[in-house]
């Protein structure tokens, strides 16, 4: 009787209550401002140089990477709810860190416990957004999120130009605040006992889990390629365009990024996830290709090459989220997503030292766009190798 009545505490899918929806969104806002701080707060904040950026989207990457997994696996056990109020709680004090102490020590692990909040929040704020939604606008909404967390790229930057670095500490900090909205929210997943990830590489599970994965990993790859490794084209004056483009090219590109998301919005629960990402991975494997022709002759195309490319990719990258996140039953979404987002940040933290390494060694700055283009239909391949989910009725 006792499980029976938890069952039906769980929430049913709503066209009309927006407000778990509204809530969701706006934690996916602050998880994206916040992710940005190394590449826009510690050049201002810390006076640091690139590497120390570098190293330090390194570290945050590896916490999301830590918070993917270890989080979100266990909002399968907990419960969803207190897996998202866990990883609220860590990007927020991931966040106050920077503002009592700013020794480099303590940034390391800022960057460490905000990452792993990050990392955890997107994988599960997802698979509610899944659960809340009624199958024919799942896609959308799901969409809208992953939008929105890019929005979040752009608001950091206009934040931090207006009122300076500290705020988006303190707007880190006040994200405790928004602990006690999640007491209306009502719980998606029952706790119940799992057998870790495991379940996921093993059966009738194993085929899917090892091509989303795969799937999801070369998508992050040229997502964090263009938007990490590219810059360097330009600082090393590799690809010689306006000034104006390369001081501005982190903000060209995430409003790209915020495009492509919202782009898919109104098409995926129309065309189908897996026949629009097969397309939108090709545009984008084709546009890496144009990129590699113009890099010389008209380096300012080749920018803007690479804002279309990136368009196209953040499309894909909302719509592997979306079908990691429905190839998978009620009691494995949570595993499934932070299996499926864990290695996409082990994408977007080797695609830097990969396309790094090839110009390095062999000298010739065509050959990384080239590996981004086959990478972007590596990823088209993969997503045909999978099931349309849009169908699926069952959450």
């Amino acid at each position: 009787m006792e499980n029976s009545k938890n069952v039906q505490r769980l929430a049913k899918p709503s066209k009309t209550d927006w407000f778990k929806e509204i809530y969701l969104f706006y934690t996916q806002l602050a998880a994206g401002s916040l992710l940005i701080i190394p590449a826009i707060v510690l050049p201002l904040y810390y006076k640091s140089n690139i590497l120390t950026e570098e190293y330090m989207f390194f570290l945050e990457f590896l916490g999301m990477l830590a918070g993917s997994v270890w989080i979100s696996g266990a909002s399968d056990r907990v419960g969803r709810k207190p897996a998202l109020a866990i990883s609220i709680a860590l990007y927020s004090v991931g966040s106050f860190i920077p503002f009592i102490d700013r020794s480099f020590y303590a940034l390391i692990l800022s960057m460490l416990i905000m990452g792993s909040g990050i990392g955890a929040n997107v994988p599960v704020a997802n698979a509610m957004m899944n659960e809340f939604s009624e199958p024919s606008v799942r896609g959308t909404v799901m969409s809208i999120g992953n939008a929105i967390f890019n929005f979040g790229f752009i608001v950091a930057p206009i934040l931090i130009f207006f009122f300076g670095v500290k705020l988006i500490f303190i707007f880190g900090i006040l994200q405790l605040i928004t602990l006690a909205p999640i007491l209306r929210i009502p719980e998606t997943k029952k706790p119940s006992h799992s057998s870790g990830f495991r379940d996921l590489y093993r059966g009738e599970h194993l085929k899917k889990t090892l091509v989303i994965s795969f799937a999801t990993f070369f998508v992050f790859f040229v997502v964090y390629g263009i938007v990490d490794w590219f810059p360097t084209l330009l600082s090393r004056g590799l690809v010689k365009v306006p000034a104006i483009l390369q001081k501005d090219y982190i903000l060209i590109t995430n409003f790209g990024a915020f495009l492509g998301s919202l782009f898919i919005a109104p098409l995926v629960d129309r065309t189908g996830r897996r026949t629009l990402g097969i397309a939108v991975s090709s545009v984008a494997g084709i546009t890496e290709v144009l990129t590699l022709l113009f890099s010389r002759i008209i380096p300012a195309l080749a920018v803007a090459l690479t804002f279309v490319s990136l368009f196209f990719m953040e499309g894909s990258l909302a719509i592997v989220t979306i079908m990691a996140s429905e190839l998978y039953d009620n009691d494995m979404r949570g595993r499934g997503l932070g299996n499926s987002l864990a290695w996409g940040r082990i994408g977007g933290m080797t695609s830097p030292l990969v396309l790094g390494s090839v110009l390095e060694i062999f000298q010739n700055p065509s050959l990384p766009f080239i590996v981004l283009g086959l990478s972007s239909i590596c990823a088209a391949v993969l997503l045909h190798n999978l099931p349309e989910t849009m169908q699926i009725k069952k959450l």
